[in-house]
């Protein structure tokens, strides 16, 4: 806590500056000024350091060490990564400092929120409307057009929030954007795959500690080592043997959520290969192409569930219904989650800050007038925290 309050204006104002700005060489200027060039070198070190360095030596617990890992997991990061000590840190501080707040009913009930907020000052929403193409003249954006034809035109811009991949590969004229720019979209990369398992149980689940009833997020997992060993597992296109599994409680913090009596789980998989080579448990047949499919992931889904039930001991018994979200499913849901990326593009030091989506300079404007990026592909990364657009918004005039 007190190393991430200390360094709290750098770090916080970092993430929620754009990369190549004036505002960012001011705070660097200001905090070399204040921490010389020597204090400056000593926190870029240790903000660096990978999290299996952090937990190694500043913890000689193991069991301190599988309560911090896991958490790495939800940044698209693994604990050998650059920069994963420094994101772990900042989760727990989070977590500490304002807890992890839940929305009332469901996450649905946040988008309807967003929606009324909206529509109360003049917005309007659409759906089941794809974009096919940003609509250009005079290399400035105009608007747009959906795939059956209807075009919608922009008064000031057009903002996107998707991967670099549909941005530029297939909503943007290619002509107009420089070909350096293509050439780094068509490298942009994707992290492993996420799965989604959600169990709709007609009593409140029984863990075998009865301490983890009322807790409202579990990691199931071997601990440090299990959670490195996993990740290199997914990695190198393997199914793991025995991956983290993170099981949500929400009915437990929320009861609105489901019938009085009965329960939910909400269960996220976070070390999965985007294509499958194999299995490291040499159980499951991998796909000749080494797509996802229904009897993989109902396979591993059974898998998952099974190592749970020797922690909650009713999970078969009260089970109502099960539903599994494969990596492939999630994409056919939403097709910047690709290859399953629940992040829409590995978090690695080469695409974090500066290098979000990549290097061009360019932070949230593109090289077409009035046409901005954002969402988690671009700077700050993968969150909940609306920054990306609150830094376009800033700069569009009223």
């Amino acid at each position: 806590m007190s190393d991430i309050t200390e360094n709290a204006d750098l770090i916080f104002g970092l993430l929620s500056r754009e990369p190549s700005s004036l505002a960012t060489l001011s705070l660097l200027g200001r905090e070399t000024m204040r921490r010389r060039v020597s204090g400056m070198t000593e926190f870029a070190g240790d903000a660096l350091r990978p999290m299996r360095s952090w937990l190694e030596q500043d913890f000689q617990s193991d069991l301190a060490r599988a309560l911090i890992a896991p958490w790495i997991l939800h940044t698209g990061l693994n604990p050998e990564a650059s920069l994963s000590a420094l994101m772990g840190k900042l989760i727990l501080f989070t977590l500490e400092a304002v807890g992890s707040p839940i929305v009332k009913g469901g996450i649905a009930n946040l988008a309807l929120a967003f929606r009324k907020l909206i529509e109360s000052n003049g917005g309007q929403i659409l759906v089941n409307a794809d974009v096919a193409k940003v609509l250009v003249r005079n290399k400035s954006a105009y608007g747009v057009e959906t795939g059956n034809g209807v075009i919608y035109k922009a008064k000031k811009t057009v903002i996107c929030n998707v991967t670099p991949t549909q941005l530029y590969g297939r909503l943007t004229p290619p002509e107009i954007v420089p070909s350096p720019l293509n050439k780094m979209a068509t490298r942009y990369a994707y992290g492993r795959a996420g799965m989604q398992i959600h169990v709709a149980m007609s009593e409140p689940p029984k863990w075998r500690d009865e301490r983890l009833n009322g807790v409202a997020l579990v990691h199931v997992t071997p601990g440090l080592d299990g959670v490195s060993r996993s990740v290199n597992e997914a990695q190198c296109g393997l199914l793991p043997t025995e991956g983290t599994i993170v099981v949500g409680q929400p009915a437990e913090t929320d009861p609105s959520r489901c019938p009085p009596g009965q329960s939910t789980l909400w269960i996220q998989l976070l070390e999965l290969p985007q294509k499958i080579r194999g299995d490291a448990a040499e159980a499951i047949a991998a796909p000749t192409d080494g797509m996802w499919t229904e009897a993989v992931r109902d396979a591993y889904a059974d898998r998952i569930i099974q190592r749970l039930g020797q922690y909650i001991t009713n999970l078969e018994s009260a089970s109502l219904a099960v539903t599994v979200l494969s990596p492939a499913d999630l994409e056919q849901w939403n097709m910047n989650l690709v290859g399953g990326d629940p992040y829409s593009g590995a978090s690695s030091i080469d695409q974090f800050h500066l290098f979000r989506p990549f290097g061009s300079g360019l932070n949230h404007a593109t090289p077409i007038k009035r046409l901005f990026h954002i969402g988690a592909s671009t700077h700050p990364g993968p969150g909940l925290s609306g920054m990306s657009g609150h830094m376009v918004a800033s700069q569009i005039k009223p």
